[in-house]
Protein backbone atom coordinates (compact mmCIF):
# COMPACT_ATOMS: atom_id res chain seq x y z
CA UNK A 1 0.00 0.00 0.00
CA UNK A 2 1.54 3.45 -0.96
CA UNK A 3 1.35 5.95 2.11
CA UNK A 4 0.54 9.74 1.53
CA UNK A 5 3.58 11.43 -0.13
CA UNK A 6 4.84 13.35 3.00
CA UNK A 7 4.88 17.06 2.07
CA UNK A 8 8.15 18.49 0.92
CA UNK A 9 10.27 20.78 2.88
CA UNK A 10 9.90 23.64 0.32
CA UNK A 11 8.72 27.61 2.14
CA UNK A 12 5.14 29.12 1.06
CA UNK A 13 5.70 31.20 -1.97
CA UNK A 14 5.13 34.84 -0.80
CA UNK A 15 2.35 35.85 -2.99
CA UNK A 16 -0.83 33.36 -4.30
CA UNK A 17 -0.56 33.40 -8.38
CA UNK A 18 -3.55 34.58 -8.83
CA UNK A 19 -3.48 35.04 -12.50
CA UNK A 20 -1.90 31.76 -12.80
CA UNK A 21 -4.84 30.02 -11.02
CA UNK A 22 -7.59 32.31 -13.29
CA UNK A 23 -5.63 31.17 -16.62
CA UNK A 24 -5.71 27.23 -15.50
CA UNK A 25 -9.11 28.01 -14.34
CA UNK A 26 -10.52 29.64 -17.38
CA UNK A 27 -9.47 26.21 -19.22
CA UNK A 28 -10.59 23.96 -16.68
CA UNK A 29 -14.02 26.18 -16.88
CA UNK A 30 -15.01 24.17 -20.23
CA UNK A 31 -16.13 21.11 -18.29
CA UNK A 32 -18.30 23.00 -15.55
CA UNK A 33 -19.45 25.22 -17.86
CA UNK A 34 -20.61 22.57 -19.96
CA UNK A 35 -23.12 22.51 -17.15
CA UNK A 36 -25.02 25.11 -19.26
CA UNK A 37 -26.02 22.17 -22.12
CA UNK A 38 -28.68 21.26 -19.34
CA UNK A 39 -30.42 24.40 -19.49
CA UNK A 40 -30.66 23.57 -23.35
CA UNK A 41 -31.99 20.02 -23.10
CA UNK A 42 -35.76 20.76 -23.50
CA UNK A 43 -34.32 23.12 -26.32
CA UNK A 44 -32.53 20.43 -27.96
CA UNK A 45 -35.39 18.04 -27.32
CA UNK A 46 -37.91 19.92 -29.32
CA UNK A 47 -35.55 21.02 -32.12
CA UNK A 48 -34.12 17.62 -33.41
CA UNK A 49 -37.70 16.35 -31.99
CA UNK A 50 -36.32 13.62 -30.20
CA UNK A 51 -37.87 11.67 -26.94
CA UNK A 52 -37.30 12.82 -23.90
CA UNK A 53 -35.11 9.82 -22.82
CA UNK A 54 -32.80 10.51 -25.99
CA UNK A 55 -31.77 13.85 -24.71
CA UNK A 56 -29.53 11.95 -22.87
CA UNK A 57 -27.02 11.32 -25.18
CA UNK A 58 -25.74 14.17 -25.28
CA UNK A 59 -24.16 13.85 -21.47
CA UNK A 60 -23.51 10.31 -22.07
CA UNK A 61 -21.61 10.35 -25.40
CA UNK A 62 -19.42 13.51 -24.08
CA UNK A 63 -18.71 11.93 -20.17
CA UNK A 64 -18.38 8.27 -21.69
CA UNK A 65 -15.52 9.80 -24.47
CA UNK A 66 -13.66 12.05 -21.75
CA UNK A 67 -13.93 9.50 -19.10
CA UNK A 68 -12.39 6.47 -20.99
CA UNK A 69 -9.68 8.72 -21.86
CA UNK A 70 -9.27 10.61 -18.64
CA UNK A 71 -6.50 8.48 -17.22
CA UNK A 72 -4.57 8.16 -20.27
CA UNK A 73 -4.32 11.75 -21.03
CA UNK A 74 -3.13 11.78 -17.08
CA UNK A 75 -0.28 9.74 -17.77
CA UNK A 76 0.49 11.22 -21.30
CA UNK A 77 0.44 14.71 -19.29
CA UNK A 78 3.24 13.16 -16.37
CA UNK A 79 5.15 11.89 -19.39
CA UNK A 80 5.08 14.59 -21.62
CA UNK A 81 4.19 17.81 -19.57
CA UNK A 82 0.91 18.98 -18.13
CA UNK A 83 0.91 22.50 -19.59
CA UNK A 84 1.76 20.92 -23.18
CA UNK A 85 -1.37 18.15 -23.19
CA UNK A 86 -3.90 21.50 -21.60
CA UNK A 87 -2.96 23.39 -24.33
CA UNK A 88 -4.05 20.31 -26.75
CA UNK A 89 -7.06 20.06 -24.89
CA UNK A 90 -7.40 23.67 -25.39
CA UNK A 91 -7.20 23.72 -29.33
CA UNK A 92 -9.28 20.71 -29.45
CA UNK A 93 -12.15 22.10 -27.31
CA UNK A 94 -12.51 25.00 -29.50
CA UNK A 95 -12.53 23.19 -32.55
CA UNK A 96 -15.45 20.97 -30.55
CA UNK A 97 -17.56 23.80 -29.76
CA UNK A 98 -17.87 25.31 -32.76
CA UNK A 99 -19.04 21.75 -34.35
CA UNK A 100 -21.86 21.64 -31.58
CA UNK A 101 -22.81 24.61 -32.18
CA UNK A 102 -23.25 24.62 -35.78
CA UNK A 103 -24.67 20.83 -36.05
CA UNK A 104 -27.69 20.56 -38.82
CA UNK A 105 -28.63 17.48 -37.11
CA UNK A 106 -28.38 15.29 -34.36
CA UNK A 107 -25.78 13.22 -35.40
CA UNK A 108 -23.57 15.78 -36.29
CA UNK A 109 -24.18 16.87 -32.44
CA UNK A 110 -23.10 13.70 -30.88
CA UNK A 111 -19.99 13.24 -32.94
CA UNK A 112 -19.02 16.98 -32.49
CA UNK A 113 -19.36 15.91 -28.36
CA UNK A 114 -17.03 13.30 -28.96
CA UNK A 115 -15.18 15.55 -29.97
CA UNK A 116 -15.36 18.07 -27.39
CA UNK A 117 -14.96 14.87 -24.31
CA UNK A 118 -11.54 14.19 -26.35
CA UNK A 119 -10.28 18.16 -25.76
CA UNK A 120 -11.76 18.11 -22.33
CA UNK A 121 -10.02 14.52 -21.33
CA UNK A 122 -6.48 16.74 -22.73
CA UNK A 123 -7.21 19.57 -20.30
CA UNK A 124 -8.77 18.73 -17.29
CA UNK A 125 -7.07 15.35 -16.83
CA UNK A 126 -3.48 18.06 -16.51
CA UNK A 127 -5.42 21.44 -14.88
CA UNK A 128 -4.94 19.37 -11.07
CA UNK A 129 -1.69 19.19 -11.59
CA UNK A 130 -0.69 22.70 -13.36
CA UNK A 131 -3.29 24.49 -10.51
CA UNK A 132 -1.01 22.14 -7.56
CA UNK A 133 2.46 23.54 -9.86
CA UNK A 134 1.43 27.27 -8.96
CA UNK A 135 2.18 26.88 -5.21
CA UNK A 136 4.94 25.20 -3.01
CA UNK A 137 4.69 21.81 -2.66
CA UNK A 138 3.44 21.32 0.91
CA UNK A 139 0.72 23.72 -0.16
CA UNK A 140 -1.12 21.08 -2.45
CA UNK A 141 -4.45 21.11 -0.26
CA UNK A 142 -4.78 24.92 -1.04
CA UNK A 143 -3.94 24.50 -4.57
CA UNK A 144 -7.00 22.25 -4.62
CA UNK A 145 -9.02 24.49 -2.53
CA UNK A 146 -8.20 27.29 -4.95
CA UNK A 147 -9.26 24.79 -8.22
CA UNK A 148 -11.77 23.26 -7.14
CA UNK A 149 -13.46 26.93 -5.85
CA UNK A 150 -12.52 28.19 -9.42
CA UNK A 151 -14.39 24.67 -10.97
CA UNK A 152 -17.53 25.80 -8.74
CA UNK A 153 -17.51 29.26 -9.59
CA UNK A 154 -17.59 28.62 -13.30
CA UNK A 155 -20.55 26.37 -12.47
CA UNK A 156 -21.92 29.18 -10.79
CA UNK A 157 -21.54 31.23 -14.12
CA UNK A 158 -23.06 28.18 -16.73
CA UNK A 159 -26.96 28.32 -15.95
CA UNK A 160 -27.11 32.12 -16.29
CA UNK A 161 -24.80 32.45 -18.90
CA UNK A 162 -26.38 28.95 -20.84
CA UNK A 163 -30.10 30.78 -20.22
CA UNK A 164 -28.70 34.48 -21.33
CA UNK A 165 -27.01 32.83 -24.65
CA UNK A 166 -30.14 30.52 -25.38
CA UNK A 167 -32.33 33.90 -25.33
CA UNK A 168 -30.16 35.36 -28.15
CA UNK A 169 -28.96 32.21 -30.12
CA UNK A 170 -31.26 29.42 -28.93
CA UNK A 171 -29.66 26.08 -27.86
CA UNK A 172 -26.61 26.52 -30.00
CA UNK A 173 -25.47 29.62 -27.67
CA UNK A 174 -24.48 27.15 -25.08
CA UNK A 175 -21.73 25.51 -26.97
CA UNK A 176 -20.93 28.82 -28.61
CA UNK A 177 -20.61 31.40 -26.09
CA UNK A 178 -17.38 29.22 -24.89
CA UNK A 179 -15.19 29.65 -27.50
CA UNK A 180 -13.77 33.08 -26.95
CA UNK A 181 -12.87 31.62 -23.09
CA UNK A 182 -11.41 28.22 -24.47
CA UNK A 183 -9.09 30.91 -27.20
CA UNK A 184 -8.69 33.30 -24.07
CA UNK A 185 -7.00 30.41 -21.69
CA UNK A 186 -4.79 29.21 -24.45
CA UNK A 187 -3.34 32.64 -25.47
CA UNK A 188 -2.66 33.34 -21.92
CA UNK A 189 -0.69 30.19 -21.36
CA UNK A 190 2.96 31.34 -22.45
CA UNK A 191 2.32 33.32 -19.13
CA UNK A 192 2.76 30.02 -16.65
CA UNK A 193 5.55 28.90 -18.10
CA UNK A 194 7.80 30.81 -15.46
CA UNK A 195 5.33 30.34 -12.48
CA UNK A 196 5.06 26.48 -12.45
CA UNK A 197 7.53 24.28 -10.74
CA UNK A 198 9.63 22.53 -12.86
CA UNK A 199 7.69 19.26 -13.68
CA UNK A 200 9.36 15.75 -13.06
CA UNK A 201 8.82 14.02 -16.21
CA UNK A 202 7.81 10.30 -15.28
CA UNK A 203 9.07 7.59 -17.46
CA UNK A 204 7.62 4.65 -19.81
CA UNK A 205 9.45 2.72 -18.15
CA UNK A 206 7.86 2.46 -14.67
CA UNK A 207 4.73 1.02 -15.86
CA UNK A 208 4.86 -1.40 -12.26
CA UNK A 209 4.28 1.52 -10.21
CA UNK A 210 1.19 3.26 -9.05
CA UNK A 211 2.05 6.50 -11.43
CA UNK A 212 0.74 4.06 -14.12
CA UNK A 213 -2.30 2.87 -15.00
CA UNK A 214 -1.97 -0.59 -14.75
CA UNK A 215 -0.06 0.50 -11.48
CA UNK A 216 -3.43 2.39 -10.13
CA UNK A 217 -5.65 -0.94 -10.57
CA UNK A 218 -2.84 -2.76 -8.78
CA UNK A 219 -3.79 -0.15 -5.93
CA UNK A 220 -7.13 -0.43 -5.90
CA UNK A 221 -7.09 -4.26 -6.00
CA UNK A 222 -5.07 -4.25 -3.04
CA UNK A 223 -5.75 -1.20 -0.97
CA UNK A 224 -9.04 -1.58 0.45
CA UNK A 225 -9.71 2.32 1.67
CA UNK A 226 -8.12 3.82 -1.38
CA UNK A 227 -10.95 1.65 -3.47
CA UNK A 228 -13.40 3.07 -0.99
CA UNK A 229 -13.26 6.36 -1.48
CA UNK A 230 -12.90 6.04 -5.72
CA UNK A 231 -16.63 4.17 -4.89
CA UNK A 232 -17.68 6.71 -2.28
CA UNK A 233 -16.53 9.42 -5.24
CA UNK A 234 -19.12 7.34 -7.67
CA UNK A 235 -21.92 7.34 -5.35
CA UNK A 236 -21.85 10.79 -4.72
CA UNK A 237 -21.77 11.97 -7.81
CA UNK A 238 -24.57 9.89 -8.47
CA UNK A 239 -26.63 10.78 -6.02
CA UNK A 240 -25.67 15.18 -6.55
CA UNK A 241 -26.23 14.68 -10.74
CA UNK A 242 -30.22 14.42 -9.94
CA UNK A 243 -29.81 18.26 -9.43
CA UNK A 244 -28.53 18.77 -12.81
CA UNK A 245 -31.18 16.40 -14.76
CA UNK A 246 -34.25 17.54 -13.07
CA UNK A 247 -34.26 21.00 -12.35
CA UNK A 248 -34.21 22.24 -15.68
CA UNK A 249 -37.07 20.38 -16.58
CA UNK A 250 -38.85 20.89 -12.68
CA UNK A 251 -38.54 24.87 -13.02
CA UNK A 252 -40.05 25.75 -16.49
CA UNK A 253 -43.04 23.33 -15.23
CA UNK A 254 -43.03 25.36 -12.66
CA UNK A 255 -43.55 28.73 -14.33
CA UNK A 256 -40.37 29.74 -14.08
CA UNK A 257 -38.29 31.28 -17.29
CA UNK A 258 -35.08 30.52 -18.76
CA UNK A 259 -33.33 33.47 -17.09
CA UNK A 260 -35.00 32.74 -13.88
CA UNK A 261 -34.50 28.73 -13.56
CA UNK A 262 -30.35 29.72 -14.74
CA UNK A 263 -30.19 31.61 -11.35
CA UNK A 264 -31.76 28.93 -9.48
CA UNK A 265 -29.22 26.43 -10.40
CA UNK A 266 -26.35 28.93 -10.42
CA UNK A 267 -26.99 28.94 -6.25
CA UNK A 268 -26.20 25.08 -6.25
CA UNK A 269 -23.45 26.21 -7.57
CA UNK A 270 -22.65 28.91 -5.50
CA UNK A 271 -23.04 26.55 -2.19
CA UNK A 272 -20.23 23.98 -4.36
CA UNK A 273 -18.36 27.14 -4.33
CA UNK A 274 -18.20 27.61 -0.32
CA UNK A 275 -17.81 24.07 0.24
CA UNK A 276 -14.73 24.24 -1.61
CA UNK A 277 -13.65 27.20 0.68
CA UNK A 278 -14.41 26.02 3.88
CA UNK A 279 -12.92 22.99 3.31
CA UNK A 280 -9.14 23.66 3.84
CA UNK A 281 -10.75 25.23 7.37
CA UNK A 282 -12.56 22.10 8.11
CA UNK A 283 -9.16 19.80 7.54
CA UNK A 284 -7.50 21.97 9.96
CA UNK A 285 -9.83 20.68 12.46
CA UNK A 286 -10.61 17.69 11.87
CA UNK A 287 -8.92 14.46 9.74
CA UNK A 288 -9.44 13.76 6.14
CA UNK A 289 -12.43 10.65 6.91
CA UNK A 290 -14.11 12.38 9.44
CA UNK A 291 -14.27 15.87 7.18
CA UNK A 292 -15.53 13.48 4.14
CA UNK A 293 -18.43 11.66 6.99
CA UNK A 294 -19.87 15.29 7.81
CA UNK A 295 -19.92 16.36 3.71
CA UNK A 296 -22.01 13.36 2.74
CA UNK A 297 -24.26 13.90 5.53
CA UNK A 298 -24.98 17.53 4.47
CA UNK A 299 -25.60 16.67 1.19
CA UNK A 300 -27.86 14.24 2.07
CA UNK A 301 -29.93 16.44 3.98
CA UNK A 302 -29.97 19.25 1.18
CA UNK A 303 -31.36 16.57 -1.37
CA UNK A 304 -33.79 15.61 0.84
CA UNK A 305 -35.06 18.60 1.39
CA UNK A 306 -35.08 19.97 -2.21
CA UNK A 307 -37.33 16.71 -2.74
CA UNK A 308 -39.69 18.13 -0.17
CA UNK A 309 -40.54 21.44 -1.76
CA UNK A 310 -44.09 21.74 -3.42
CA UNK A 311 -44.38 22.76 -6.56
CA UNK A 312 -45.83 26.80 -5.44
CA UNK A 313 -42.65 27.13 -3.21
CA UNK A 314 -39.64 26.52 -4.77
CA UNK A 315 -38.60 29.96 -3.62
CA UNK A 316 -37.14 30.20 -1.08
CA UNK A 317 -36.96 26.84 0.42
CA UNK A 318 -35.16 24.87 -2.43
CA UNK A 319 -32.79 27.84 -3.09
CA UNK A 320 -31.58 27.15 0.82
CA UNK A 321 -31.77 23.56 -0.12
CA UNK A 322 -29.93 23.92 -3.09
CA UNK A 323 -26.80 25.78 -0.67
CA UNK A 324 -27.07 23.48 1.68
CA UNK A 325 -26.42 20.18 -0.55
CA UNK A 326 -23.74 22.07 -2.73
CA UNK A 327 -21.77 23.22 0.35
CA UNK A 328 -21.42 19.20 1.18
CA UNK A 329 -20.12 18.40 -2.08
CA UNK A 330 -17.68 21.75 -2.60
CA UNK A 331 -16.52 20.03 0.74
CA UNK A 332 -16.59 16.31 -0.39
CA UNK A 333 -14.56 16.91 -3.46
CA UNK A 334 -11.87 18.68 -1.91
CA UNK A 335 -11.24 16.31 1.06
CA UNK A 336 -11.33 13.15 -1.60
CA UNK A 337 -9.19 15.19 -4.23
CA UNK A 338 -6.65 15.29 -1.07
CA UNK A 339 -6.78 11.92 -0.42
CA UNK A 340 -6.27 11.02 -3.64
CA UNK A 341 -3.15 13.23 -4.15
CA UNK A 342 -2.02 12.16 -0.84
CA UNK A 343 -1.92 8.44 -1.60
CA UNK A 344 -0.62 8.47 -5.35
CA UNK A 345 3.12 9.59 -6.32
CA UNK A 346 4.14 12.87 -6.67
CA UNK A 347 5.36 12.23 -10.05
CA UNK A 348 1.66 10.91 -11.01
CA UNK A 349 0.02 14.60 -10.18
CA UNK A 350 -1.76 14.40 -13.64
CA UNK A 351 -2.46 10.81 -13.09
CA UNK A 352 -4.24 11.48 -9.71
CA UNK A 353 -6.30 14.50 -10.95
CA UNK A 354 -7.81 12.34 -13.70
CA UNK A 355 -8.97 9.61 -11.25
CA UNK A 356 -10.99 12.23 -9.38
CA UNK A 357 -12.55 13.25 -13.01
CA UNK A 358 -13.16 9.66 -13.82
CA UNK A 359 -15.06 8.36 -10.32
CA UNK A 360 -17.27 11.73 -10.86
CA UNK A 361 -17.74 10.77 -14.91
CA UNK A 362 -19.06 7.38 -14.17
CA UNK A 363 -21.32 8.61 -11.54
CA UNK A 364 -22.56 11.24 -14.11
CA UNK A 365 -23.10 8.60 -16.36
CA UNK A 366 -24.97 6.41 -14.49
CA UNK A 367 -27.30 9.11 -13.01
CA UNK A 368 -27.87 10.20 -16.46
CA UNK A 369 -29.11 6.39 -17.35
CA UNK A 370 -30.74 5.33 -14.08
CA UNK A 371 -32.29 8.69 -13.42
CA UNK A 372 -33.75 9.81 -16.76
CA UNK A 373 -35.57 6.18 -17.17
CA UNK A 374 -36.83 6.24 -13.56
CA UNK A 375 -37.90 9.85 -14.32
CA UNK A 376 -39.72 8.69 -17.38
CA UNK A 377 -41.70 5.69 -15.33
CA UNK A 378 -42.84 8.66 -12.71
CA UNK A 379 -44.12 10.72 -15.09
CA UNK A 380 -45.99 8.28 -16.76
CA UNK A 381 -47.54 7.32 -13.74
CA UNK A 382 -48.18 10.90 -12.74
CA UNK A 383 -50.19 11.47 -15.54
CA UNK A 384 -52.28 7.87 -15.95
CA UNK A 385 -53.53 9.85 -12.76
CA UNK A 386 -55.29 12.66 -14.51
CA UNK A 387 -52.78 15.60 -13.66
CA UNK A 388 -51.77 18.48 -15.72
CA UNK A 389 -48.65 18.15 -17.98
CA UNK A 390 -46.69 20.76 -15.92
CA UNK A 391 -47.26 19.03 -12.47
CA UNK A 392 -46.46 15.53 -13.72
CA UNK A 393 -43.03 16.90 -15.25
CA UNK A 394 -43.02 18.00 -11.29
CA UNK A 395 -43.48 15.10 -9.74
CA UNK A 396 -41.34 13.32 -11.80
CA UNK A 397 -38.19 15.37 -11.55
CA UNK A 398 -38.75 16.37 -7.70
CA UNK A 399 -39.69 12.18 -7.52
CA UNK A 400 -36.04 11.25 -7.81
CA UNK A 401 -34.96 13.31 -4.93
CA UNK A 402 -35.80 10.98 -1.81
CA UNK A 403 -34.57 7.96 -4.00
CA UNK A 404 -31.24 10.03 -4.19
CA UNK A 405 -31.24 11.31 -0.31
CA UNK A 406 -31.74 7.81 0.43
CA UNK A 407 -29.16 6.23 -1.37
CA UNK A 408 -26.75 8.97 -0.19
CA UNK A 409 -27.87 8.32 3.48
CA UNK A 410 -27.34 4.40 3.09
CA UNK A 411 -23.12 5.30 1.68
CA UNK A 412 -23.16 7.61 4.74
CA UNK A 413 -24.08 4.72 7.30
CA UNK A 414 -21.92 2.04 5.69
CA UNK A 415 -19.17 4.69 5.64
CA UNK A 416 -20.07 5.16 9.49
CA UNK A 417 -19.75 1.32 9.90
CA UNK A 418 -16.44 0.87 8.70
CA UNK A 419 -15.35 3.39 10.86
CA UNK A 420 -16.84 1.73 13.44
CA UNK A 421 -15.20 -1.54 12.55
CA UNK A 422 -11.57 -0.19 12.19
CA UNK A 423 -11.82 1.25 15.56
CA UNK A 424 -12.66 -1.78 16.79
Amino acid sequence: MFSPSPPHADKPRPRTPFLGFAIVGCGAAIAPLDFAVNMAFPAMTEAFALATPDIRWVAVCYVITYGSLMLFCGVLGDRLGHLRVFRWGLVLSALALVACAAAPSYGWLLAGRVLQGIGVALTLSCAPALAMGLLAAGQRTQALSVYGAMFAAAGVLAPLLGGLSMLHWGWAGVYGFRVPIVLLAWLCTPWLVRRLRAQTLSTTSAVSQAGSVQGLWGLLRRDADFAWINLLSVGVQFCGFTIALSLPYALPAAGWGGTASGAMLSLWALGVLAGSGVAPVLLRRMDLRSAGLAAQGIMALGLASIGAVPMAQAWPFMALALIVQGVGLGVFQVVYADQVVATLPDSARGLSGSLTLVTRTVGIVGAAMVWLWLMERLQSRALANGVSHPEAIWASTMGLLPWAAGLALAVLLLGVWRRINRWH
